[in-house]
């Protein structure tokens, strides 16, 4: 250690535990979409030179390339008998870790305004996970095109289950018609402290939930005491529907995912706070 690097620790200043040869490991695999390719394939098992050119769109030349400078730092290894290629324990760790980079970084550049607001220290999933999925009406110039994308799928559902921390009236409307309609989801509906105060306070929802209620016979609305961060719709126990506030404006945006994951954490977290819930009825 130089004298100066004793006086940056003095100082406060952290060594970095990461060693150049480390950052070079990364971007040489961040440079080629091919070697993430040949990774990606053998993440699924043992694969063939000729399996491997198959699935992807270089020369054999190119292909011979990747999988020598692959070997080369040991990530990949090739097996004595029937000379197949496979994922090295350190190969698998590596793959595993830069694809969760990757889906993180995806997510950001797709929906960077979305992701400053989301509140990813209360899921419970990787925020990689939610890569595949799509901001419903997106550019769109009806300010409820998101809201009636919610709409349609709680009208098509055969079961749908909420947390709402932002209420959308078209949704509740939807399942008003189905109700008198004599065909609608199954399912129930909490409201946070902030929502059940305008379920409550506002005369035309208040009847529109009681009447929902007479008319299905069993209680649909519950109540709970607290905030929570944003909404989550989940529908038929396969898609779901996240709702977040805009900051500085009027309005909400939707994600749509149906990750197992993400599916997986909505239907725990609905089900926590529908077991602490009351009947909305309880708050009138």
């Amino acid at each position: 250690m130089t004298v100066t690097d004793a006086e940056n620790r003095r100082d406060g200043a952290p060594e970095s535990a990461v060693s150049g040869d480390a950052v070079e490991s990364v971007a040489f695999l961040a440079r080629s979409e091919h070697r993430l390719r040949v990774l990606a394939l053998l993440s699924d098992g043992p694969r063939s030179r000729q399996e491997l050119h198959d699935a992807t769109s270089v020369t054999r030349v190119t292909l011979s390339r990747i999988l020598g400078d692959l070997e080369e730092r040991e990530l990949i290894q090739r097996r004595a008998s029937g000379g197949a290629y496979s994922l090295t324990g350190f190969g698998e760790l590596v793959y595993q870790d830069f694809s969760r980079l990757l889906g993180t970084v995806s997510v950001g550049k797709s929906y960077p305004d979305v992701v400053e607001r989301l509140p990813t220290e209360w899921f419970d999933f990787e925020l990689r996970c939610l890569a595949g999925s799509e901001l419903v009406a997106e550019g769109s110039a009806d300010p409820l095109g998101g809201a009636r994308v919610v709409a349609n799928a709680v009208q098509d559902a055969a079961n749908c289950r909420s947390l709402l921390g932002t209420f959308i009236s078209l949704p509740m409307y939807t399942f008003e018609e189905a109700v008198r309609a004599g065909d609608y989801p199954t399912g129930t509906v909490v409201f946070d402290s902030d929502v059940t105060e305008t379920m409550i306070e506002d005369p035309d929802l208040r009847d529109r939930w009681q009447e929902i209620e007479r008319q299905v016979g069993s209680t649909t609305y519950y109540s709970v005491d607290e905030r929570v961060p944003c909404s989550i719709d989940l529908i038929d126990g396969e898609t779901v529907f996240l709702t977040v506030d805009r900051e500085d404006e009027r309005g909400f945006d939707i994600l749509r995912c149906s990750h197992p994951d993400v599916v997986a954490w909505a239907d725990e977290t609905v089900d926590a706070y529908r077991a602490n819930a009351v009947p909305l009825a309880d708050r009138d």
